[in-house]
Order: structure tokens, then C-alpha cells, then sequence
């Protein structure tokens, strides 16, 4: 899926009278960009939380189509070329539209006593930072983000290095939230709807959970660091841990201009799905257990409730129903009880309509039939065993969110690191209460299930919650353990492809992901620098290929397909 641009992008920017895009990594004065000293404090801080929003949407595509969250066409090696538009969005608005924005922001801000804006723009900021590094490794920025007065062509800094600015700046942000008092100005909140004290509080937390994140991506190259780190976090205590405090971009219902959420627009809106819903995924949630996940039909939207049985119309529509099964799956399936899906999920025989991962075949004309995002997160429908197309309206209208840093998130990785680092919490602990809170978070995203007969409840959580909790008290050893938790983090996450990304390149987790169809090419452990920014600057030179690992990425070659 290619996220679109949103006509709300250029409204906004009409409105706030202010339009902040220059050159790649905005080094030059564009006249039309009004100064420093004309500067909006709110308007600048709107543009920046939403296209902060529309980075990460450009990064969870990626991200999300790496790890099976997404359906992803043909090999790394052709998607993650350097000329990959998602990318190269990713990184325009990251330097431009982001970065280049805090920079002119902090100094008029702070000259204003604005510290609520700047404590804002600098957690903004860092998170765009360390996405940056995780993605590409070595990115320009100490020549970068000088206006006029700095490098034309930056050279990229060590990835170590831009991570610690990064922390820097969080520290900073602490410092801004300390100065708070009575004469502060507040601000129009995009993500906590408030900009006022309590906002502050939740905008605390997420800054501390991003230390968190911090910490344990650099766990396998510093472990005693990391260690004291969260350690000193969770004595601290003042971490996202309930859903009130999840750091999300909420969309809208509007179509003018359009707010909706995109996955939504480019489904339900054109009432025809140009995406396929992995088989993988929905394999994990039904089949791999034995026992359907108590999200499924919150995630996932059938169009119909089974699939042809004709060889005719199998022939036309799902080409691969009668291929061999490709030997790059036996490994994977001979260490679990259930084998990986191929083709389709024909075992169910319920309508479950998607697609392998790299799956490069000529795309058949089953549009009417492919299963899409459903409630969670993309604001669609409730899957009640209706088998209707989709169609605009449907559903809760667009109404979805980009889950960023939710409660559930947290609570994984704080497992993970009380498995693997011995950090003050209980993995196990961890583990339920991650699963437990991804499972209210979505269940309570439908808003009227009184409406509905399939809808899920307190006993279908408990349950599972008791089968996976059985299994990994039952497991031998931290690797067998990991990928349990692993497990429910990934299936935690779907609509969020950064934190997937940066797991399964740091754990393994999950380790029976589907391959990749043709059985070629080495899973990216860095994106390729845009083919734009090492065009235009003759101090960035491109990588060799997708293997180059980023500086907290030491496992070694091969360890991840």
C-alpha cells in the first residue's frame, strides 16, 4: 500500500498561512517560506505533529510490509530499491517537514517562554531521529538543519551518535516541561486533544517510553546500559501503562477536506481494495493456535464467507491452488504443530481472502473478494459474518488510528527486557498484561457492539490469554520464550510497522515468519538511502544493499530471512 497524500495537508497549510518544504534537507532560504521572526509558535507545532503523523505513516508501510503486518510484492531487493517512493516520502518529511521545522521552531518558541511547545517539538523530533537511524543507519545531522549558515552537502553521522542527540533532546524536553508554570502557553494538541497540564503529563510519559525504546534497542550492544537505564525508568515510574496515555493520531470522518484514515480512503472510500490482508497474518490470528485471536474480526473485514471450488474460476482468481508447496517452507514448519499457510487459507474455507508474502504473480481480478482492514485500526467494518463488499460509510467511516506507542507496546517491552537484560519486572507478568491490554484497546475500538452477534468478551480473552500464558510457562529455554512473546508484541502491533521492524532485527521474534515466495533475497537489515537525497548530496554515498546493519543491530548475518 502506498499512502496518499491527503488533501488535509495543503488545507492545513492554507490555513495556517505557512508552507515549510524547501530542498531536500531544507539547507537553502526559500522566499517563500516566511522568517524566523514571522513565525506562528501554534500553527508551526500543527504542521509539525501532522506531518510527524504522515512520517510515520510513510515508515509503518515499510516497516509493516517487512514483517508480514502488510502485504508486500515480489522481493526486498525490488520494493526496497532505492528509488522506493514510501522511503523517500518518509525522508523528505522527515527532514523537511519535521525536522526542519523544530529547528526553526525551539528558538522563537523559547524566546517566548513557549516551553510547552518546545518540550513538544523536541520529543517530536527525537522519535523522527531514532526512526531515521533504525531505517538507514548513518543519517546527516550535525551539517543538516542549519538553515543558510550550514552544510550544502551534510555528511551523515554516525547512527550512535545521532541516537544519543536524540536522548539529548528528550533530556531537553524534561527540562522545557520542568519551566511550566501559570504564564505558560498552551497549545492546540493534535494527539492528546489538550495542550494543557494533564496533556503535559501524558506527553511525559511517552517521552519516557521513548527513553525506554531507547535503551532497549541498544540492549544487545550495551546491556549494562540498557540495564540501568530502564531500570532507573521503572523506579521512576512514569511510563505509558494504560490506554489513556497511548500516544496515537487519531483520523477523522470528514471527506472535505479528507480526514479519514488512509488505509480507509484508499479502500472503503474507492469501495474496491486494491490490498490483500497477509495470509500470515491471518493464519497467526485463526489457524496457529488452533482457536481464533479474540481480534480477528476487529482486524480483519471478509467480503465473502468462502472461497470458489470450480478449477475454472480457482484458476482465474487464486492461480497458485494446486502449485507445489515451496521447499523454503519446510524448515519453518517442521519446528511447529501447525503448517504455514500457502495459496490461501483453504483450511478455513471461510472467506479469509489474502495473499503470501512476496507473492509476484499477475494480481486476478478478485478485488469484490479480498479481506481488508477492519475496525482496528483503519476506522472500518466489524467482520459479523455479513460477506458484503465494502463501500464508503462503512463501518465507523474512516474513523481509525495510527498506534504509535500504546500501553500494550510498553508492556512487551518491558518483557523482553526482564527476560534478556533481568530488569526489575517479571516477563511473564509483562507478557499477560501486554496481551491483555491489546485485547481491551481493540475490542473497546467498536463503539456499538450491542449491534453485533460475533463480537468478542472477557471470557474469549481469558481464554486465550490462559492458552498462551500455559505455553510459555511450559517453554525450555529465553529463545523458545522470546518468541512467544515476540508473538503477541507483533500481533499486538498491526498498523504499527516501526516497532515490528525494529523487533524482529533485534530479537528474531516472530521466528516462523512466512518466507519470502521465490525463496530470494536477504531480509533488509537498513533501507538504501533514497536515490533523490544521494543524487543531490555529494557527500552521501549509497549503500551496497540492504545487509548493512544499522550501529544496534549485531546479530549476526543471516540471523533474520
Amino acid at each position: 500500500m502506498k499512502i496518499k497524500n491527503n488533501k488535509l495537508f495543503w488545507l492545513l497549510a492554507l490555513i495556517l498561512v505557512f508552507s515549510c518544504e524547501t530542498t531536500e534537507l531544507d539547507l537553502l532560504v526559500d522566499p517563500n517560506v516566511p522568517s524566523p521572526e514571522t513565525l506562528n509558535e501554534d500553527g508551526s507545532l500543527n504542521f509539525i505533529q501532522f506531518n510527524f503523523a504522515s512520517f510515520f505513516a510513510e515508515a509503518t508501510e515499510a516497516g509493516a510490509e517487512t514483517v508480514r503486518l502488510e502485504y508486500m510484492f515480489d522481493t526486498y531487493e525490488v520494493n526496497f530499491n532505492n528509488s522506493n517512493a514510501n522511503l523517500g516520502g518518509m525522508w523528505r518529511i522527515g527532514y523537511a517537514d519535521v525536522l526542519n521545522e523544530v529547528q526553526a521552531l525551539i528558538p522563537i518558541a523559547t524566546n517566548s517562554g513557549s516551553v510547552r511547545h518546545t518540550g513538544v517539538a523536541r520529543i517530536i523530533k527525537a522519535y523522527t531521529l531514532m526512526t531515521l537511524v533504525d531505517y538507514f543507519g548513518d543519517v546527516p545531522y550535525s551539517e543538516a538543519l542549519q538553515g543558510d549558515s550550514g552544510e550544502v552537502f551534510p555528511n551523515v553521522d554516525p547512527g550512535a551518535d545521532v541516537y544519543a542527540a536524540a536522548l539529548a533532546e528528550l533530556d531537553l524536553a524534561l527540562a522545557d516541561f520542568a519551566s511550566i508554570d501559570g504564564n505558560t502557553p498552551t497549545f492546540n494538541d493534535l494527539f492528546y486533544g489538550e495542550g494543557s497540564s494533564n496533556s503535559m503529563t501524558k506527553w511525559t510519559k511517552f517521552l519516557n517510553t521513548l527513553k525506554l525504546k531507547y535503551y532497549l534497542n541498544r540492549r544487545l550492544i550495551d546491556p549494562a546500559g540498557a540495564t540501568a537505564g530502564i531500570n532507573a525508568l521503572l523506579t521512576a515510574g512514569d511510563l505509558i501503562t494504560s490506554s489513556e496515555d497511548d500516544f496515537k493520531w487519531t483520523s477523522g470522518t470528514a471527506d472535505n477536506p479528507q480526514s479519514k484514515h488512509p488505509y480507509y480512503v484508499e479502500e472503503y472510500e474507492a469501495a474496491n481494495p486494491g490490498e490483500y490482508i497477509p495470509n500470515y497474518l491471518m493464519w497467526a490470528l485463526t489457524l496457529e493456535k488452533g482457536t481464533d485471536d479474540p481480534r480477528l474480526r476487529y482486524y480483519t473485514y471478509r467480503q465473502v464467507g468462502a472461497f470458489p471450488t470450480d478449477p475454472a474460476t480457482l484458476d482465474n482468481e487464486i492461480d497458485c491452488w494446486n502449485d507445489p508447496r515451496p521447499a523454503t517452507y519446510a524448515a519453518i514448519d517442521a519446528m511447529q504443530a501447525v503448517p504455514l499457510p500457502f495459496c490461501s487459507l483453504f483450511g478455513r474455507g471461510d472467506g479469509y481472502w489474502g495473499r503470501d508474502h512476496a507473492e509476484a504473480d499477475g494480481i486476478p481480478p478478485d478485488n469484490a473478494k479480498r479481506s481488508t482492514f477492519g475496525v482496528y485500526p483503519a476506522g472500518g467494518r466489524f467482520d459479523d459474518n455479513d460477506a458484503d463488499s465494502i463501500d464508503s460509510g462503512d463501518g465507523l467511516d474512516g474513523a481509525g488510528i495510527w498506534p504509535i506507542m500504546m500501553d500494550s507496546f510498553v508492556y512487551f517491552m518491558r518483557a523482553e527486557a526482564a527476560l534478556f537484560l533481568g530488569t526489575a519486572d517479571t516477563p511473564e507478568a509483562m507478557l499477560e498484561q501486554g496481551i491483555r491490554s491489546s485485547m481491551n484497546t481493540v475490542i473497546g475500538f467498536l463503539p456499538n457492539p450491542a449491534d453485533f452477534t460475533n463480537t468478542s468478551d472477557a471470557t474469549d480473552i481469558n481464554d486465550y490469554v490462559t492458552a498462551v500464558m500455559t505455553a510459555y510457562m511450559a517453554a525450555a529455554n529465553d529463545t523458545e520464550r522470546m518468541a512467544i512473546i515476540g508473538k503477541e508484541y507483533w500481533l499486538a502491533m498491526y498498523g504499527n510497522g516501526v516497532e515490528g521492524y525494529n523487533l524482529y532485527r533485534r530479537t528474531g521474534a516472530p521466528n516462523n515468519l512466512q518466507p519470502t515466495l521465490l525463496g530470494t533475497g536477504g531480509f533488509p537489515r537498513s533501507f538504501l538511502y533514497p536515490n533523490v537525497t544521494v543524487d543531490r548530496n555529494i557527500n552521501i554515498t549509497q549503500k551496497p544493499g540492504l545487509s548493512e546493519q544499522v550501529f544496534w543491530d549485531n546479530n549476526p548475518a543471516g540471523f533474520i530471512q
